[in-house]
């Protein structure tokens, strides 16, 4: 007996040994606090609140301030029966493509370009209700324990990424005496791992995952440990909502370069990074940002009453309720490419904007810079095609766009109103009255499937101003861009750089600091008239930039198409034929691209890429009769060719 419990010790710390030589060589910050931990806890430094136990022949975690076990059941029949109930259908999986309400088709949408293609042909010829796939690419475990179960299920399902998550440094160091880690990272295999992690250094791991080899990123596998870690479930099901390929295809980056060419072409001003980052405007003035959430509301009056105390920054969508209360911007920001942004701009007096900076992304639609014609408009590149100047990025939404670019134009104290991420309590609208948009949520959830990214979940967080507030996923995205914007600005000036104050009644926006009214109210009141020059800031962030020559760019992007166009004639026989002619003429279009003194070529073809391959991949690995037949291979590789042809064609006439 004493020499079976000395070869389980010596077993035990062998596997211990093996995995801190891993994490030492793949993940050093996880090894690093391993071992601080375990530093501690022989220095009686840490009380140990969990210990390994082996009894009636498995291994369990002994939780002391409880006095409880963490399993209480076999461990290893535990394992064995969580790898019999992951199997390769959907079941136990997020499904990342978007269907079309309660049904099982795919969604298509107009800024989904040639993909549509891919989509209609899975559409008529895959069995949606009955999917079960050849191969799992990507899985989630959410809770190590002890990782018995973990070896199992990848010995079953063998995912070529995986992510697990543990909450508790303490349980997954017990885990490193029991399961081999190394094995998750051999043979080509990627590991992700994320150890009592942060909200925020979970999403930063979260966006990782995600990013590597998105082009499988159609389903996502997962394995839930513990019921308690639901809410970690539900922050995955949030990142994948706020993070999709389609959201901002190619198709939509491809208008925006044309556009973004005409701009130039007309000799229209662009901000000049250089120069904004000399002059920073907004340095040393108190700056409102109105948005347009319902609490906007109720604040009318008092910005009304102490406008002139604040550079007033807000989103088009809510200008023409400002204009009907009297209330002047001196900045305005307008982002969105569609046609409506002109409906937006249209004031009922053609001369309220006179005083007022307009800033656009150059992607906007003719029809709303026609409306500014005249006014004091100036634009951010969302596509680096003037080196020279520099760009500013982009978000997804206005209300974010008009954060980044105060903190870009050098504002310290920001004030923000109407940035709820939440609809009204009582009616579901999503905006304030008379605002230029109009959009009612309903206040009780539609899907009950926890698994399906849907938009449509109704959500009880915590609140700003408030306990608790209900919203939904989508609103929740502009939460979400806040908190990454906020981080990524943080990055660039300094934990000092700024602050954010919020008077919004919506839900609570980590790092911006909630504020009530008569607190505002204290601050200002001995607060004089700022002033602000739209013209003169216009000409001291702004450039006219010198026109772009694509000449060679047109030539290059000529003989690709030609050369797309000759690939027609090969013969597929089967599955591995089909992935090994795409990815070869991949490579060659890759490196073809690199011929360019820009990036616009191959980052276009990136991001047709990333959105196509996710649909293709999809399809590619599912168990179904009949579908990989050599005709419909050949047809599937021909929606793929003309979809590449018609990029090249549609950036060679973006660029004309």
């Amino acid at each position: 007996m004493e020499k079976e419990l000395s070869d389980l010790s010596s077993t035990l710390l062998s596997i211990y040994e093996k995995n801190l030589l891993f994490l030492k060589e793949n993940f050093e910050d996880i090894f690093n606090r391993v071992n601080t931990l375990s530093d501690d806890i022989n220095n009686n430094n840490h009380k140990e609140k969990y210990t390994l136990e082996y009894k009636d022949g498995y291994f369990d975690i002994l939780n002391h301030e409880t006095n409880s076990w963490y399993y209480g059941i076999n461990t290893y029949e535990d394992a064995d029966n969580r790898a019999k109930l992951t199997n390769f259908t959907k079941e136990g999986s997020f499904n990342l493509l978007r269907t079309i309400g309660e049904t099982n088709y795919l969604v298509k949408s107009k800024t989904y370009g040639n993909v549509m293609n891919i989509i209609d042909f899975i559409n008529d010829n895959v069995d949606l209700n009955n999917i079960e796939y050849s191969k799992i690419y990507k899985m989630i475990f959410i809770g190590s324990g002890l990782g018995i179960h973990l070896h199992e299920i990848n010995k079953k399902i063998y995912p070529f990424t995986s992510l697990i998550i543990e909450p508790e440094l303490e349980v997954f160091r017990l885990s490193l005496f029991v399961t081999d880690y190394s094995e998750f990272n051999k043979n080509n295999k990627k590991l992700f791992l994320s150890i009592e992690d942060d909200n925020d250094k979970r999403l930063k791991i979260y966006s990782d995952f995600y990013n590597y080899h998105n082009y499988m990123n159609y389903n996502v596998k997962y394995n839930m440990l513990l019921s308690n870690y639901k809410d970690i479930h539900g922050e995955i099901v949030d990142f994948f909502s706020n993070n999709f390929a389609g959201y901002f295809s190619y198709n939509l980056v491809m208008e925006n370069i044309r556009r973004s060419v005409n701009f130039i072409k007309n000799r229209e001003y662009f901000i000049d990074t250089k120069k904004m980052y000399e002059n920073k405007i907004l340095k040393n003035k108190k700056v409102l940002l109105i948005a347009a959430g319902p609490s906007l509301d109720n604040y009318i009056k008092f910005i009304q009453e102490n406008q002139d105390k604040f550079i007033i920054v807000c989103v088009d969508v809510i200008l023409r309720k400002l204009e009907k209360n009297n209330i002047k911007p001196n900045i305005v920001v307008t982002i969105d490419p569609s046609h409506l942004c002109a409906k937006y701009l249209t004031c009922d007096d053609k001369n309220y904007l006179n005083d007022s900076l307009i800033v656009c992304l150059a992607q906007q639609h003719e029809k709303t810079i026609d409306v500014l014609k005249g006014k004091d408009y100036i634009f951010s590149q969302t596509v680096e095609l003037i080196k020279d100047i520099g760009m500013l990025g982009s978000v997804n939404n206005v209300g974010t766009f008009s954060y980044m670019i105060s903190v870009h134009f050098g504002a310290t104290e920001i004030y923000t109103i109407g940035n709820d991420a939440a609809f009204d309590q009582k009616t579901g609208s999503r905006y304030s009255s008379d605002s230029s948009h109009i959009q009612t949520e309903t206040i009780e959830s539609l899907n009950n499937d926890n698994d399906t990214v849907s938009t449509y979940d109704v959500l009880e967080l915590e609140g700003n101003l408030r306990d608790k507030i209900k919203t939904n996923r989508s609103l929740l995205s502009f939460k979400a861009s806040f908190e990454d914007t906020y981080i990524n600005l943080i990055n660039t000036y300094g934990e000092d750089s700024h602050k954010v104050y919020n008077l919004s009644d919506g839900v609570l926006i980590k790092n911006f600091i909630p504020m009530k009214f008569d607190e505002i109210n204290n601050i200002i009141k001995n607060i004089g008239k700022i002033e602000f020059d739209a013209k003169r800031e216009k000409k001291l962030i702004g450039i006219i930039p010198a026109n772009v020559d694509f000449k060679e760019d047109q030539k290059l992007l000529s003989r690709l198409i030609n050369k797309t166009n000759k690939r027609k004639i090969l013969k597929i026989n089967n599955k591995n034929e089909f992935l090994d002619l795409k990815l070869e003429f991949m490579i060659y279009l890759l490196e073809e691209s690199k011929k360019s003194d820009k990036n616009v070529i191959g980052n276009i073809f990136l991001l047709y890429t990333e959105l196509v391959d996710i649909y293709i991949n999809f399809l590619i690995n599912l168990k179904q009769n009949n579908l990989y037949t050599k005709e419909n291979l050949k047809k599937i590789y021909l929606i793929w060719l003309d979809g590449v042809k018609q990029v090249f064609k549609d950036l060679k006439e973006a660029i004309q």
